[in-house]
């Protein structure tokens, strides 16, 4: 990817998460490196993490929000993650499309995790 290419991918991926933040009410992903990453990124809003859990069911019963996104990894364990905490939050909870926008700008070019947009801001991935 070229120079020029990285800036375009980086301002649109910064204007997703901008749209994402107007949209949503918190999110949810797997650790605090995911955290740091949709920080970086610009959003504002809660961020809830699955690490500091005492267990999915526990960890459910927290979030209290109208809108949420799960951005758990776009891995078999992240999926599987996401499908566990879809069946535990209410369908009207959940804003699914979020996730596969983020994923569609974050996947072609080989990252697989939130986490890697704490890279967003470096010159070279």
């Amino acid at each position: 990817m070229t120079y020029r290419e990285h800036a375009a991918w980086r301002q649109e991926l910064l204007e997703l998460i901008g749209e994402m933040n107007k949209d949503v009410d918190a999110a949810i992903v797997e650790g605090q490196n995911d955290r740091l990453g949709l920080r970086a990124a610009g959003f504002e809003k809660r961020i809830y993490t699955c690490s500091e859990a005492g267990g999915l069911v526990q960890f459910a019963t927290r979030i209290d929000e109208e809108w949420v996104v799960i951005l758990t990894d776009f891995d078999p364990a992240g999926r599987k993650l996401n499908a566990r905490l879809r069946e535990l939050l209410s369908d009207s909870q959940i804003t699914p499309e979020w996730r596969r926008k983020v994923g569609a700008q974050l996947t072609p070019y080989g990252r697989r995790d939130i986490e890697s947009l704490n890279n967003l801001f470096r010159d070279h991935w």
